[in-house]
């Protein structure tokens, strides 16, 4: 008796061992079946984007060019006695959607003020996907094309040919865009940020210097100061020739412009030639221009934006009596 008491007990261990190695197995089996048979028969819906955007398209330019507009509107109302600002992004596909989105809390906790985040863009870009031909055009100061077929552009007609419309574009903007969103909108007409990253960073830089009061605050992250071109001398590129001739502007008002650079982008020497063209503003006898600079560690020119801008917005509005003191390290004073 004893003996088949024990074989009894090997038996149950033994039916507990099979149920442990088993009914996992089972179990997976059954829940990739699930999951097969749901992957086939949920319906798939459309996204909304949670941010409340309006699209305009606007009638054909001067510079004839039909241009897009995207508004998000202000997440929070302004506060008692202001105006909600307006910051307007170049490069809007690849900047306006991920910044409206990213800077909530800012604007909720009063770190920025209640804004409205306007995009630039192009109705032949409508599908989405963005033509280089159209950043060519709009965000370069001057007219370009390879002395030889052994320059590094040669290949890629699309980065040089019809450039040089940067200040046919910014009459633009200045004639039309921000009339009609100032018209649209009760906007602070005072409070204008804008924002570009490589070449539409070049366009924001060459708007700080040549267009004074147009806008009050600038990000300007990554610039491609090499234009016109990489393979001059420094000071023989085009934004350093800016640079130069706008050495006496006067603001109307105090402009602070945030630069930023991914602290990889030395191998093209960005960092480098970045510093060269802060330093030549930095020495300008007005007052009113104040600029920062930041080199962001571990960041390279292809994903330096998102540090970038949330490190930037916060910068432009620091030590604002206004504003909640954030953690920024930039100060104007």
């Amino acid at each position: 008796m004893e003996n088949l008491k024990i074989s009894d007990q090997i038996k149950q261990s033994i039916i507990y061992l099979l149920l442990f190695i088993f009914c996992p197995l089972y179990s997976v089996s059954a829940q990739a079946q699930n999951a097969n048979e749901l992957a086939k028969s949920l319906p798939e819906k459309d996204f909304d984007y949670p941010w409340d955007v309006k699209v305009f398209d606007l009638p054909k330019s001067k510079n004839g060019i039909a241009y897009r507009i995207y508004v998000r509107l202000p997440i929070e109302p302004p506060k008692e006695g202001e105006k909600s600002s307006s910051f307007y992004f170049l490069d809007p596909l690849a900047l306006f959607t991920p910044a409206a989105a990213m800077s909530y809390n800012y604007e909720y906790f009063n770190y920025i003020p209640s804004a409205y985040f306007i995009g630039i863009g192009y109705q032949n870009e409508a599908d989405g996907h963005w033509k280089e031909e159209n950043r060519t055009r709009d965000y370069t100061p001057t007219a370009f094309a390879p002395p030889n077929k052994d320059h590094f552009l040669s290949g890629n007609p699309v980065d040089y040919e019809n450039s040089g419309g940067a200040d046919a574009f910014l009459d633009v903007v200045r004639d039309d865009i921000i009339p009609f969103i100032e018209t649209k909108y009760e906007v602070d007409e005072e409070d204008r940020v804008l924002i570009g990253k490589s070449m539409s960073g070049l366009l924001a830089a060459h708007a700080l210097m040549t267009r004074p009061g147009m806008f009050k605050r600038y990000l300007i992250i990554s610039p491609a100061i090499w234009w016109d071109d990489f393979l001059y001398p420094r000071m023989d590129r085009a934004i350093m020739k800016t640079a130069e001739n706008t050495k006496n502007t006067k603001y109307p008002f105090e402009t602070r412009a945030y630069f930023a650079v991914g602290e990889a982008e030395e191998r093209m020497s960005l960092v480098t030639d970045l510093y060269v063209l802060f330093n030549s503003l930095q020495r300008r006898f007005d007052p009113k221009l104040k600029v920062n600079i930041d080199v962001l560690e571990g960041e390279q020119h292809e994903g330096v934006f998102p540090a970038a801008f949330m490190r930037g917005i916060a910068a432009v509005y620091a030590d604002e009596e206004k504003r909640k003191p954030s953690s920024s390290p930039f100060h104007w004073k």
